[in-house]
Parts: structure tokens; sequence; C-alpha cells
């Protein structure tokens, strides 16, 4: 399994003063991550943090992927950003970006989608699109009549498991539905009744092991949770744990 770590993982030490995702980078490394996940929410404005990102992931030999909270459609208009997101993603040496589906407009769709292709093909860098916590841009029969008109090697899902949990769908039955789609799985737990995203993955409603036994092994997974922590020791236990927790599961 490829496994990827997002930086939120860390989250809970971004509060602390001058703390930010380089470093984060040699943990990322030393956990035994060949993957790690930017998030483009934690930077900090400035372009030397991100030639000094690129950097030292590169350094560290770690592969790069960015996320961006934004979707790629709003109301049916593409994201008059999305250019700027490939500049960044570009800017740290992601090889992915991912971003949310948001809503497409069934009639414009296709020239949309040209557009963004072409993006693709200028930047080389591939686009994941996930499933938000709404019914309505993330239901998996949503996200299955988008992908199998305008799905290819460069364009598929990250299936958040999630996610689903907020509007009562099944994750393991929507996995079921997208599978031949999804390129990227993010990991994180939530508990149902209160629609809480947990710390952590081994506490919650959603059945982590299930989901991933229906996924290919070669599609990259990452823990994208945050943990409650106070130093980068205590967050590298809990994710050796939970990772542990996994595996035993799926063997």
């Amino acid at each position: 399994m490829n496994w990827v770590l997002n930086t939120i993982a860390y989250g809970d030490l971004m509060a602390q003063e001058s703390f930010g995702q380089l470093d984060m980078i040699d943990s990322v490394k030393g956990l035994g991550f060949d993957y790690i996940e930017l998030r483009s929410e934690y930077f900090d404005g400035s372009d030397q943090e991100l030639v000094d990102l690129k950097a030292a992931n590169q350094e560290a030999g770690l592969t790069v992927f960015l996320s961006v909270p934004a979707p790629l459609f709003e109301e049916g208009l593409l994201n008059s950003e999305l250019e700027n997101y490939f500049e960044l993603a570009q800017a740290v040496g992601a090889i992915q970006l991912k971003v949310n589906l948001g809503a497409y407009n069934q009639e414009t769709v296709a020239t949309d989608m040209t557009l963004v292709n072409n993006l693709i093909d200028r930047f080389g860098i591939s686009l994941t699109l996930e499933n938000d916590n709404t019914q309505a841009t993330g239901a998996s029969d949503y996200f299955k009549a988008f992908l199998k008109e305008n799905a290819n090697d460069k364009v598929g899902m990250c299936f958040d498991v999630g996610n689903f949990l907020y509007y009562d769908e099944d994750p393991v039955a929507a996995v079921k539905k997208v599978l031949p789609f999804v390129h990227y799985v993010h990991l994180k737990q939530v508990e149902q009744a209160t629609n809480t995203s947990l710390a952590g993955l081994s506490v919650g409603d959603v059945d982590i092991v299930a989901v991933l036994k229906e996924v290919d092994q070669v599609i990259p997974v990452a823990v994208e949770c945050q943990y409650k922590a106070s130093d980068i020791m205590e967050v590298e236990g809990q994710i050796k744990n939970d990772i542990e927790n996994i595996l035993s599961g799926l063997n």
C-alpha cells in the first residue's frame, strides 16, 4: 500500500509559534512515508516558503501532493482560481492536486473539462476530486455520473471515507460504485451521531478496513486526520499505532 501523510496530522502543532510544514518533513520521512500531502491553507503566504518546501521534500526523497480547500466548480462555473492552484502545486513540486468537485453544470461541463485537461497537460500535474460532506456534491451517485463522462488517467476521485457519514451513506457501498475511478483515498474517522471529525483513525464509525479491502493496493492512501498532541513524537506514536491497527485488520 502506498501510504501518504497529509500534514493535517500535525495540525495541533501549527498553533505553536514558528511551527510550519517545513518542520514536518523530517518526521514524515522518518516515519517511513514516501509521499507527503501539503495543505495550501498552512502556507505562510511567502514565495520563499514554497521554494524551501520544494527543496526540502526533494532532499528527503518525498513525492509531493497538494490539497487545496476549494471546489473545481462553484454554482456550475469552473473555479476562476484553478490555474493559480496548479501554479501553487508546481511551485512546491507537487505531482498531484486535490480539490473538491463542487456543483457542475451538465450543459457546460464537457467544455469546462477540456480547459481542465489542458491545464493538467500544461503543468504535468494530475487532479483528484474529493467528495465533500454534503449529499448534493458528495454522494457517490453524483460522483459516478460525473466520473463516467469525465475521468481519465489524470482525473479521478479522491475518496474521502468519512464524509459519506454526514449524509448517512455507507462508505463501503459507495466505494464499490465509484471504484474504477478512485485514484486516491483520504482516511479519517467520524462520529456519525454528531457529524464530528475525530482525532486519529482507530476510534469512530467509519469501517476503514472494509473500505480498503475494496481498493487496489497501488492506489495512494492518505492519513488525513488531526492528532491531539503537544509535540512531534506524540503525533508520530499515534500515526504508527493507527497504521499498525489498519494493517492488522487487512491481514
